[in-house]
């Protein structure tokens, strides 16, 4: 029951949100002629294939109707078991999408603030910067395989992230070593990979740093995850928190 109720406050959540975000998108819809596309508006046709950002506008309204359109859905089946529940990765809702609409760039149906965090500059943890020594597929560099392994993972499913930036969760100083963004709605995720967990001193730094997390108002596999050495050795794990948490969340 509790599952279920945590799931529907956050489905009603985001509902709320995109029917903020619908209001201020623009009127009609989008198609093509040939290589032309075209901003319809009732029986007016606009040609705006120079007009990126109006493109980008009504790709993101298409991807919302049809996220709206799901969540109801899985709404409706979370209390009846003849309605099939949907899960769909976001990317999976877009390949679904009209033609048109498919053949645009994946970030055009990304949250407006995704660009503009992706470009803000951040602080970033400096110590022991000789244990930089591992590299992601996009050139991050990392502390650890493990931490490498979870790197090429968000990256393959072409999620922002900070690695080791410095943020203050309530009220103290912490890196955590990934801060992930959902490109679809702007949700934060952070996310702490531990490993030596036979060091005393190093369970209780990690359970210092859970308590701190919590009690700036994180919830596990919500917007926190937490992760041990143990679930780097099926990188299947890995990729359901990232499915479910961060993709479906």
């Amino acid at each position: 029951m509790q599952n279920i109720i945590s799931h529907l406050d956050k489905y009603n959540k985001e509902l709320k949100d995109i029917r903020a975000e619908l209001e201020t998108l623009p009127l009609g819809r989008l198609a093509k002629n040939g290589k032309t596309y075209v901003h319809v508006i009732g029986n007016k046709r606009i040609a705006i294939t120079n007009n990126p950002p109006l493109i980008q506008q009504l790709a993101r309204k298409k991807y919302l109707l049809a996220r709206k359109k799901q969540i109801t859905n899985n709404i409706k089946a979370l209390s009846n078991p003849n309605i099939k529940y949907d899960r769909r990765l976001p990317e999976e809702v877009i390949t679904s999408l009209p033609a048109t609409y498919r053949s645009l760039p994946l970030s055009y149906f990304y949250h407006p603030l995704i660009e503009e965090w992706l470009e803000a500059p951040y602080r970033k943890n400096t110590l022991h910067q000789e244990n930089l020594i591992y590299q992601s597929k996009n050139g991050t560099h990392l502390r650890s395989k493990s931490e490498r392994d979870i790197a090429n993972l968000l990256e393959e499913y072409q999620l922002p992230y900070r690695y080791d930036a410095i943020i203050t969760p309530a009220g103290i100083e912490t890196s955590p070593d990934f801060i992930i963004k959902n490109p679809y709605t702007n949700k934060t995720i952070i996310w702490e990979h531990f490993g030596f967990l036979h060091k005393a001193s190093y369970e209780q730094s990690m359970s210092d740093k859970i308590d701190r997390y919590l009690t700036a108002n994180f919830t596990e596999n919500d917007n926190f995850i937490c992760t041990f050495e143990a679930h780097t050795r099926d990188l299947r794990r890995i990729e359901n928190r990232i499915k479910q948490v961060i993709l479906q969340g």
